[in-house]
């Protein structure tokens, strides 16, 4: 589901409020293996995962992404967009989900430094993959103690972010733009 929004709320929110949110992407990744952290927006649709970054991200100037963690208790909004219009994206597009805080969030948070690469990745289930005749051999192969019962596939292509604040919900300012995409995407 994506959901175009527009709010009035002064010359720079419009701006910023006028774009296409991307709301149905499986979830939000975190992998710190690489000397720079990245995050990893998961999709479980291969094609459209390479569709919206071939049109979209790829024409982001690193230095105009913005990235926004708000925190409201036992949960976390993830605010993802391109400050400005870019003429040669198709869509003005962001991200946004809400999402449980998870060890993996927290340790992102507290280990974060100066910046962050933006990937993505497929995300798929083993279960999904299979049909029942071949469930006995998953089984035996790849359900082993320790295993996870998914496949992750991490693209190659990437962008840097260096717009990244981690704030909390209580905190925002009554006319800030994260408060009002919360209030109107966001339950």
């Amino acid at each position: 589901m994506s959901c175009q929004i527009s709010l009035v709320y002064g010359f720079d929110k419009i701006k910023k409020m006028e774009k296409k949110w991307i709301l149905d992407f499986e979830g939000v990744g975190y992998r710190y293996t690489d000397i720079i952290m990245n995050i990893l927006i998961l999709f479980s649709d291969r094609k459209l995962a390479i569709k919206i970054w071939n049109e979209n991200i790829h024409w982001w100037p690193d230095d105009q992404i913005t990235l926004r963690f708000v925190e409201d208790g036992d949960y976390y909004w993830f605010i993802l967009y391109q400050n400005g219009k870019n003429l040669l994206s198709k869509e003005n597009i962001g991200f946004f989900k809400k999402n449980q805080l998870t060890q993996n969030y927290l340790r992102f948070k507290q280990n974060f430094d100066e910046k962050t690469l933006l990937r993505f990745a497929l995300y798929k289930s083993v279960d999904n993959q299979t049909d029942d005749d071949d469930k006995k051999k998953i089984n035996e192969t790849v359900y082993k103690k320790n295993s996870p019962p998914f496949e992750l596939n991490i693209f190659k292509r990437m962008k840097t972010i260096y717009d990244v604040k981690f704030q909390i919900k209580s905190d925002l300012e009554s006319d800030s733009f994260e408060k009002s995409l919360i209030e109107n995407l966001g339950a």
